[in-house]
């Protein structure tokens, strides 16, 4: 039987995830540099996310049914990739939208530079 609690680490990413975009857009709007194109590719990073979330989830549950045993869970890899990732996208994020927001320490310790336009949608 599927428990609610083994899914928790995946609606935090999700949740981290759905922040991500969320911030992107708004920086893209602060920035007047909206693109679709760039919206776009973010939606497919984020759906990519998922399907890496459904196949770590597949490896863990269900992989001993066709042989696989493994000592590490991939939900913990993917997840903790995941959100990395995307806490540094985050922060990107809000020092757009804020530059003055986020402390020079913080900005220097995730290499964001106030001067440089990235990707908006990561």
């Amino acid at each position: 039987m599927i428990m609610l609690n083994e899914f928790y680490p995946f609606i935090i990413a999700l949740i981290f995830n759905a922040f991500d975009l969320i911030s992107g857009i708004v920086a893209a709007v602060r920035e007047k540099d909206l693109q679709s194109s760039k919206l776009r590719d973010g939606l497919f990073k984020k759906v990519g996310f998922i399907f890496c979330y459904a196949l770590a989830w597949l490896i863990d549950e269900k992989g001993y049914l066709v042989g696989f045993h493994f000592d590490v869970s991939f939900q913990i890899i993917i997840v903790t990739y995941v959100v990395g990732t995307e806490l540094v996208s985050i922060i990107e994020n809000i020092s757009k939208i804020n530059p003055d927001l986020l402390p020079d320490k913080l900005k220097s310790l995730f290499h964001i530079n106030d001067d440089t336009k990235g990707d908006n949608l990561k």
